[in-house]
């Protein structure tokens, strides 16, 4: 949901350093296409990087259209986006409405802007938080203390920790219950997950004694039935947290690990990881079972068991309940034109299905735009489109080389549904015409035409070296 307030200029550059940080090297031209900006934009984007990270990075270089940048690997990436996102006056306002500090004329005096711009942006962060699904009460937003937590983490996490810090035996107590949490349940979490898990283990700390957490009966049983609940409830008990940390403060670090992405280091652990979530999200749960069978009838194709599918639906589902999704970290995701219209469809599909539920459930945007990402390689939606005539002499060599063509997963093959039995002119004409390739049975080839760059010879006996030289043409 932030990505959709954040300023243009601020997200972009968000994007861009996230990009750079994972892939090293970015091509200007498609990421102005993808990105809906001119070059020159990006450019400057970029420049703004250089100088606000110049300390971090080690090297940056420019080729024409590709821009490399290149940063010192002791630096997490979470460090660097909060570099760039501390210059957001919509999440500093965000800040100041969550410390219940909402008259947009002292908002001036903090930011150093105008009133009509304060004005703006107290509006615009109202209308976040309405969206939210958060009560306005005389223009003030009346969180609950989940919701104000969470917002609370999502704003530390972009901008910084910036109340008191626990005690250094609390903190140490903390680290013990983690490595214990880490050790037993066999799970890694990258250096951004552990902050937010760091994170919430702040929040706890800071307002377990003044305003403690309580969830819902029926929420409060969905966390104690996630594979880690037992994880967290042996830890406190075996390390020294439990001194400094009151035992319903479990539950709020429950739901931070339950939002946290994770991995394994064996095979079996993730085998094991997933049958159980496979048991616990799918099969045990009806309301999944139906979306899933609403999916199967839209694409037409199965999906109860793909693994892939079934890991990309429960990281977008586990999360979700009521709106507290939409407080939670998200990162900016580009997709692609046709990724655009199949999150649109999958907008529809889920939103279809969650109106008929029997509670509340609001997915976050910037979820919902990575599983669409991931639904679209089980989709392969971005394959290369290959459009292809067949020229044989038998009705049964044309059905095995189609079907074999069109099984091939890594583009994807049209084929006529006409059979040419002779390679006419009229044949390598219409092909020309309309960008095709052409098939030809080996035997019916002269050697003028087989050196045509769009013939490609075809037999029974060479049917893969066909393949390969089709999708390499």
């Amino acid at each position: 949901m932030f990505e959709e307030y954040i300023e243009k200029n601020i997200l972009r550059q968000l994007f861009l350093c996230e990009q750079f940080y994972t892939k090293k090297e970015l091509d200007l031209a498609l990421l102005s296409e993808l990105l809906g900006v001119c070059k020159t934009t990006l450019l400057n984007d970029i420049n703004c990087l250089k100088k606000e990270l110049a300390t971090e990075i080690i090297q940056s270089k420019r080729k024409k259209d590709i821009c490399s940048m290149y940063f010192a690997p002791s630096v997490p990436l979470f460090s660097l986006l909060q570099k760039i996102a501390v210059h957001s006056l919509f999440l500093k306002t965000c800040r100041l409405f969550l410390d219940g500090e909402t008259d947009y004329i002292q908002l001036t005096e903090k930011e150093f802007i105008s009133v009509s711009k304060a004005y703006c942006l107290r509006k615009q962060v109202l209308a976040f938080l309405s969206r939210c699904g958060i009560h306005i009460e005389n223009h003030q937003p009346v969180f609950t203390e989940l919701e104000h937590r969470l917002l609370q983490l999502t704003l530390s996490l972009r901008l910084g920790w910036q109340s008191n810090v626990p005690a250094p035996e609390a903190l140490l107590a903390y680290e013990h219950f983690l490595n214990d949490v880490l050790e037993k349940s066999h799970r890694s979490y990258d250096e951004e997950n552990l902050e937010i898990l760091r994170l919430g283990f702040l929040i706890s700390m800071e307002r377990g004694k003044t305003a403690p957490i309580s969830l819902e009966p029926k929420f409060s049983d969905y966390l104690q039935e996630r594979p880690v609940w037992q994880y967290i409830q042996d830890a406190w008990q075996a390390t020294p947290l439990k001194n400094h940390l009151d035992e319903s403060e479990l539950l709020f670090l429950g739901v931070i690990f339950n939002c946290c992405d994770y991995s394994f280091q064996s095979l079996t652990s993730i085998e094991a990881d997933f049958q159980h979530l496979h048991q616990a999200f799918i099969i045990e749960n009806m309301d999944i079972q139906v979306l899933i069978e609403r999916f199967e009838q839209h694409f037409q194709q199965p999906f109860l068991g793909n693994k892939a599918f079934e890991r990309a639906l429960i990281y977008l589902i586990r999360s979700a309940w009521d709106n507290y999704q939409l407080f939670l970290p998200g990162k900016l995701h580009v997709l692609s034109p046709c990724q655009k219209k199949l999150f649109e469809e999958l907008q529809r599909l889920i939103s279809e299905w969650s109106d008929a539920l029997p509670y509340d459930l609001a997915i976050n945007p910037s979820l919902l735009r990575l599983f669409t990402i991931e639904f679209s390689g089980l989709l392969r939606l971005n394959r290369t489109q290959i459009h292809a005539y067949i020229v044989t002499d038998s009705d049964v060599k044309y059905l095995l080389y189609k079907d074999t063509l069109e099984a091939v997963t890594t583009c994807k093959i049209h084929i006529s549904p006409t059979i040419y039995n002779e390679l006419s002119p009229e044949v390598q004409r219409s092909a020309d015409r309309e960008n095709k390739k052409i098939l030809c049975e080996h035997a019916l080839l002269t050697p003028d035409l087989s050196v045509s760059k769009n013939i490609i010879p075809i037999s029974i006996d060479t049917l893969e070296t066909s393949i390969r030289q089709l999708i390499q043409a």
